[in-house]
């Protein structure tokens, strides 16, 4: 934001003094090339750590336990591709069970560390994070991830074999692969933040 605003700011200036005749093109063109040098090595301090005075790393050994908590995920994770794999080619019992499955995996182990995450792990890591450094777009990644549990939850409800057509088949099908990819992509984000906590 610095950055931004003293950019504009020094590059109106540099205009009105064009426009009155106190600045050539040339120098102009010049003193436009400093001013984005200068803003531009000023934003990159954005890349330092954004931590304020009272606020310690997060000890490397919570950081190891949160990724291992990831780690556990994945077998669930691998058990939702190959559910959602399976699904291409399933007779509607089959599909069934697999739905059903998948729904039951969903719900306890992904739902429960969403939720975990959430209630326990954010705040707690937020004390390490002067700058939150995210966790507020995580915390709407957690929503999404919930949101589209509930909908499997629906999809998955009392189906039986009359209900499961071609397209509930793959209405479930898509909901679980997207699933399976938003807590992959959110959990390798999570790590980013680890990492981030304990530099």
């Amino acid at each position: 934001m610095q950055s931004i605003i003293a950019g504009m700011a020094l590059s109106g200036v540099a205009m009105i003094a064009a426009a009155f005749g106190y600045l050539s093109p040339v120098a102009g063109a010049l003193v436009q090339e400093g001013i984005d040098v200068a803003v531009i090595l000023n934003a990159l301090r954005a890349l330092k750590p954004g931590r304020q005075f009272g606020h310690a790393a997060m000890p490397a050994a919570k950081a190891r336990a949160l990724r291992h908590d990831h780690e556990q995920l994945d077998a669930e994770l691998d058990e939702l591709r190959n559910i959602a794999d399976a699904l291409d080619d399933a007779t509607p019992e089959a599909a069934v069970k697999l739905i059903t499955e998948a729904a039951g995996i969903v719900d306890q182990h992904i739902v429960e560390h969403e939720r975990n995450d959430e209630l326990n792990v954010y705040p707690r890591l937020s004390q390490y994070l002067a700058d939150k450094h995210g966790l507020g777009a995580m915390s709407r990644a957690h929503r999404e991830i919930m949101h589209q549990a509930r909908l499997l939850g629906r999809i998955a409800d009392g189906i039986v074999v009359e209900d499961a057509d071609r397209y509930l088949i793959r209405d479930a099908q898509r909901v679980i692969e997207a699933i399976e990819a938003l807590v992959r992509i959110h959990n390798a984000q999570e790590e980013d933040i680890y990492e981030h906590a304990t530099a």
